[in-house]
This record gives C-alpha cells, sequence and structure tokens, in this order.
C-alpha cells in the first residue's frame, strides 16, 4: 500500500469519532445558506398559480453534495469495518487512532495482546486494506 493511501486511511480512521457531527455541521451549512436579500417585486401583483420549490431544491442539494457524501461515505466504511473485525484488531485501531489521547505505541499494545509487533502491523495493514477496498482507493 502506498504511504500516501495509508496516510489519507489513517486520517479518515481518525476522524471516524466526530464523523457524525462533521456531518450534521455541512447538513446546517446547506439547509441554513445565507441567502442575499432579492427583490422580487418587479411590476404587477402576485402569481396565483407560484409554486414553491424550496424543499425540493434543498433536497437536492443535500443528495447531491459533493462534501457530504464523502463524508458519509468514508464514515460508513470505517464502521462497517469496525463491526466486522476481531475484538483484537478492533483495541488495536481504537488505542492507534480512535482514542482522544494516545497512551500505548505499536509495541506498548502488542505486549497488552500478546501479540509481537509484527502481527500488530500485519492486523492494522489488513483492517487498512479492507477500509481502502471499501472506500474504493
Amino acid at each position: 500500500m502506498k504511504r500516501s493511501i495509508f496516510n489519507y486511511i489513517a486520517d479518515i480512521i481518525r476522524e471516524y469519532p466526530t464523523s457524525e457531527m462533521y456531518i450534521k455541521k455541512r447538513e446546517d451549512e446547506l439547509i441554513n445558506r445565507f441567502q442575499e436579500f432579492k427583490d422580487e417585486n418587479v411590476g404587477g401583483g402576485r402569481a396565483q398559480n407560484k409554486k414553491d420549490e424550496g424543499v425540493e431544491c434543498m433536497a437536492i442539494t443535500l443528495a447531491e453534495d459533493r462534501r457530504l457524501n464523502n463524508l458519509k461515505r468514508n464514515e460508513e466504511a470505517v464502521r462497517k469495518i469496525l463491526e466486522s473485525s476481531d475484538p483484537v484488531t478492533r483495541d488495536i485501531i481504537y488505542e492507534l487512532y480512535l482514542r482522544e489521547n494516545c497512551i500505548l505505541t505499536l509495541e506498548g499494545i502488542a505486549q497488552e495482546a500478546h501479540l509481537s509487533g509484527t502481527a500488530v502491523k500485519k492486523r492494522r495493514l489488513k483492517f487498512f486494506e479492507k477500509v481502502a477496498a471499501e472506500l474504493g482507493l
């Protein structure tokens, strides 16, 4: 696996605990977008058969927003692979990437899990490869 892809996936995994907050924030940005005042009072009275398409436009905007879709896709991929992983691999990923303040190194995790350092690295790499496959990288 290329180093750049490895680092990209590591960043995605590190952002996983706060991904729901990012998704909610992006949805709020799209829904409550600043709109400049437009003077629609140009001649005549009000139209009788004018449709309000605001909700339809908002639904389309939410469905087609690239950043929002990427956030959801990344969160779903990490969640799916974490759920399907064995408990030892979950502990390794949690200690290295999901914990707020990392306490253990690879060697410390290896000692706690009664594995060798190489076995811990292989489990981490296998997890990263599964996430990469899920994301299509």
